[in-house]
């Protein structure tokens, strides 16, 4: 996790937006909030399955 520099989130348009500020605690369990990677937020008609309501994109570079 502490190689990921950037997330894509791609919420589906039917969750409430008042749900979506619950999501950051859920986030900073996994990674560095003293340098959180840069991220990208969408709201999307809809996700490839139904029922979907969150897809969640990360990109990590690793040192070789």
């Amino acid at each position: 996790m502490d190689d990921i520099v950037k997330l894509n989130y791609f919420l589906a348009a039917e969750v409430d937006q008042a749900d979506v500020p619950k999501m950051r605690p859920i986030r900073d369990r996994y990674l560095n909030v003293a340098k959180p990677p840069a991220s990208t937020f969408v709201v999307v008609s809809r996700l490839m399955r139904p029922g979907w309501l969150i897809e969640i994109e990360a990109v990590a570079a690793i040192d070789d």
